[in-house]
Order: structure tokens, then C-alpha cells, then sequence
């Protein structure tokens, strides 16, 4: 079976849908009234062959509590169960994401480098912006050469909520990381 549901968040409204995997897809939905569609649309492009597709709001409270805590700063980790459905290359990318730590960043060819193919820092940026999972694999924690603020499926204005949200330091086009002095 395939469920999803429409979260509401302090963000833009989310679209999960999950498979028999684990959460597959987390997706900023501004045009909340459309989710019934969209999530239709997901599932049938995930997983074909499945049949039942339902919308079933209580089965993401675990999820939607989760990112409820990590938007007021109290939670840095996420525990729910993922499912990566992308090329080898991109479920490499998605992993290797998923390891840095909440509050620090890395630019796209730190990415690369840590995946031993330092020329890939373009691939590795289009790999994150086809992240289907944002938020929870945490592709605004990449950046650009000198802290440059680019890229994110949920806009540039979001990206920069999330690295605020932790702790970061922004000017007009730039980003630090936190500093305790």
C-alpha cells in the first residue's frame, strides 16, 4: 500500500508519501489544494505496480511531530524509516548527504571529494536537486564555493530559514557556519 498525507508546517505545507520501503517522498507543496494529485501522481511514478493508494494522515504523525520539533530547534535528527528510490549515483549522493551533521556545511565538491569522484561537484548538484526527501536528507546544508547560497527545490528563501533555524549566519548571498566566539 501507498499512503500520503498533507503536513502542515511553520514552512510551506509538505506532501509525504510512503511506500513499503519507508517514506519515499517529502515535497514542498505551495498549491496545498492540489496534494490529492500530486500524491496520486508519485505513487504511480514509484511504485506502478501498487494498486492501493491512501491518504492516511495518522500514519505520519511520527513524521510530522518530528519536523515539528526540529522547526522550533529541538530536534537535529531524524528517526523515520527512508526510502531512496533514484540511480546508483544519486542514492550515493543522498547517502553521502546524510551524513553531515545538522549545523555544519559542505560545498558541493567536499560532497564529491567525500565520495572519492572530485570532478563530479556538478552531478553532485544536480543529485541534490533532485533530493526527493529535503529537510530530512539535508541538502541545504550544501553550498557553494566561499559559502555562495545556491540552489534548493523549496526556494532560496527556505533554504535560508533552514540554515538559520541552525544557527547559521547569512548576509545578502553568503553563509556561515555558527561560531561560539
Amino acid at each position: 500500500m501507498v499512503r500520503y498525507a498533507l503536513l502542515r508546517t511553520v514552512l510551506d505545507p509538505l506532501l509525504a508519501v510512503s511506500g513499503p520501503g519507508g517514506l519515499a517522498r517529502l515535497e514542498f507543496l505551495p498549491r496545498a489544494w492540489e496534494f490529492h494529485t500530486r500524491a496520486h501522481a508519485i505513487a504511480r511514478e514509484l511504485y506502478p505496480e501498487e494498486k492501493s493508494i491512501r491518504e492516511t494522515p495518522r500514519f505520519f504523525d511520527d513524521l510530522h511531530g518530528q519536523l515539528a520539533e526540529y522547526f522550533v530547534g529541538r530536534r537535529s535528527t531524524f528517526t523515520v524509516d527512508l526510502h531512496l528510490i533514484g540511480s546508483d549515483f544519486q542514492v550515493k549522493v543522498w547517502t553521502q548527504l546524510l551524513k553531515i551533521p545538522y549545523g555544519k556545511l559542505r560545498t558541493y565538491g567536499q560532497v564529491a571529494r567525500a565520495m572519492r569522484k572530485p570532478t563530479a561537484f556538478r552531478a553532485v548538484g544536480q543529485a541534490a536537486g533532485h533530493n526527493p526527501l529535503p529537510i530530512l536528507v539535508p541538502c541545504h546544508r550544501v553550498v557553494g564555493k566561499g559559502g555562495l547560497l545556491v540552489g534548493f527545490a523549496g526556494g532560496i528563501t527556505t533554504k535560508a530559514r533552514l540554515l538559520r533555524l541552525e544557527g547559521h549566519t547569512l548576509d545578502a548571498e553568503h553563509i556561515e557556519e555558527p561560531r561560539l566566539f
